[in-house]
């Protein structure tokens, strides 16, 4: 059979969880670049010793950028210490972490931030496990109480996709050595691919009703979140697969904070997902303020820097900030590198295959 290349590499993407998001979501963008309030920022780096900034660092590229360590409150548009930051996410019944999911120091400081909220984190919501795992988890947890090493691979892990476990093996221990319950929040694998196939109707009305669904995002969200969708892609996803890409999403978004609203404690609820999952505007916490109307959400995202040349914009979609070296050096582009992939798969592909895939596009 010819290797339809745009549906492989859209089928390869939604197998992946769309874990390889766009840099614009999970990075501020040049784009949008407005005038950071970089004079508060220097003043607390220079008050500030790169251990009590979030160092020592894992990643190596930006280092010595100049808001490495910084925190920054976006509403306010100044910088705060570590210190008023846990003040302000001990105020929150729910609190968003995201990160941009190969970066080590990301997870680092989501367990640091878990220690930070102690003793009061009940509950942690992984993004990276699926509702289908959850029984699992509980019986894995209640036979080993404690015991993260083995959780991994139980969930077998290493066949995910994700990181590796021992990344987000200490979120999960900072928040066990709480007495918090470990929480799937992800859809699983099967609903999504009936999504992406057969649309909204795949869902019982009832879950549509109460996952919030029914209705659309405001126009300029569902614009901006498509043309993200397609960027993070590449420009390979097949247009006709942009509206079921952009259906897993949402469902995403809203199952991660229906398991939020789901839970039934009186500390502190945390979740753990890529950093375009809780974005203020169109992400969970979208879905999370219908649910929950009274309780106070606070998004914390990680961010890496960029060039020191650019700008940053004001206007980030989250409450705050916690910038970090990089992964990959400033200029890296990773649709070089999926290129560069989809080209080794054509070259192992049958001849006709090269040819048909040569064809539709590539």
């Amino acid at each position: 059979m010819p290797v339809d290349t745009p549906k492989v590499l859209a089928a390869a993407a939604f197998e992946s969880g769309y874990r390889e998001k766009s840099r614009s979501m999970i990075e501020p963008s040049p784009k949008m670049a407005l005038p950071m309030v970089l004079a508060l920022a220097t003043a607390l780096v220079t008050a500030c010793t790169p251990t009590s900034r979030g160092g020592p660092w894992v990643t190596t590229y930006g280092r010595d950028h100049e808001l490495v360590g910084t925190i920054v409150d976006v509403r306010r548009q100044q910088a705060v210490s570590e210190a008023e930051l846990a003040a302000r996410l001990a105020e929150a019944d729910v609190v968003l972490l995201g990160e941009k999911h190969d970066n080590e120091d990301h997870h680092r400081l989501q367990a640091h931030v878990v220690d930070l909220l102690a003793p009061e984190v009940d509950a942690l919501v992984f993004e990276m496990m699926t509702l289908d795992q959850q029984q699992l988890i509980v019986e894995y947890l209640a036979a080993k109480p404690g015991d993260t090493e083995g959780l991994g691979p139980a969930l077998r892990w290493s066949e995910s996709g994700w990181p590796d476990w021992r990344m987000y093996k200490p979120i999960a221990d900072a928040a066990l050595a709480q007495g918090a319950q470990i929480v799937a929040g992800n859809i699983d694998r099967s609903t999504g691919e009936r999504l992406m196939n057969e649309g909204i109707g795949s869902l019982s009305e009832s879950v549509v009703q109460r996952l919030g669904l029914a209705q659309p995002l405001p126009t300029p969200y569902e614009e901006e979140l498509v043309r993200e969708l397609s960027e993070s892609h590449c420009g390979y996803a097949p247009r006709d697969r942009l509206a079921g890409m952009l259906l897993v999403q949402r469902s995403r978004d809203a199952m991660m904070a229906d398991r939020l609203a789901a839970l039934t404690g009186d500390g502190t609820s945390v979740l753990v997902a890529g950093a375009g999952h809780v974005r203020n505007d169109w992400g969970v916490p979208l879905y999370l303020h219908e649910l929950l109307p009274d309780k106070r959400v606070v998004s914390l995202a990680f961010l890496e820097v960029i060039g020191k040349d650019e700008t940053l914009p004001v206007d980030l979609p989250y409450d705050y900030v916690w910038f970090t070296p990089r992964v990959q050096p400033v200029g890296y582009d990773p649709c070089a590198a999926f290129r560069n992939s989809l080209q080794q798969m054509e070259a192992r592909a049958p001849g006709d295959a090269r040819t048909s895939a040569t064809r539709s596009g590539a």
